[in-house]
């Protein structure tokens, strides 16, 4: 008897610590879907060729989005990136091979662009808020 509850109570424990783990969900256009983490008390939503992550206190942001790059260099899709969302004082971070990123603010938070060209697509990847916390889910994206 005592070994059958003692096996009960290491289930339900396992099972309650299973639950506590981020969950691997699929997103991404049809073309080319991708894989992320997506950690307990974060929200994601769809949005048009990938996610948005959010955590629970809004302290940060993360959106990977998966797109054709119609020719355009990293560091064009990038620069054009940081214009739509309004990024001040915008500088360079990293420039490599098909890659490019940069970092500045939005509304006093710290904010950052990077993208990648494979091919005829661009991961384009916007992070927002404490830059710490995104790279959890962002070190899980396949």
């Amino acid at each position: 008897m005592k070994k059958a509850l003692l096996a009960s109570l290491l289930v339900a424990i396992c099972l309650l610590a299973g639950s506590a783990q981020a969950a691997v969900q699929e997103f991404g256009p049809d073309f080319s879907r991708f894989t992320i983490n997506v950690p307990e008390g974060w929200t994601a939503a769809a949005i048009d060729g990938g996610v948005q992550l959010a955590d629970q206190n809004g302290a940060c942001s993360l959106a990977v989005t998966k797109v054709k790059s119609g020719g355009a260099s990293a560091e064009a899709l990038c620069k054009g990136a940081v214009q739509k969302y309004g990024v001040q004082d915008a500088k360079a971070l990293d420039k490599e091979d098909g890659s490019f990123a940069m970092s500045g603010t939005k509304d006093g938070a710290p904010f950052a662009v990077a993208v990648t060209i494979d091919g005829n697509l661009a991961v384009v990847i916007v992070m927002a808020g404490d830059m710490g916390k995104v790279l959890g889910p962002l070190d899980t994206l396949q």
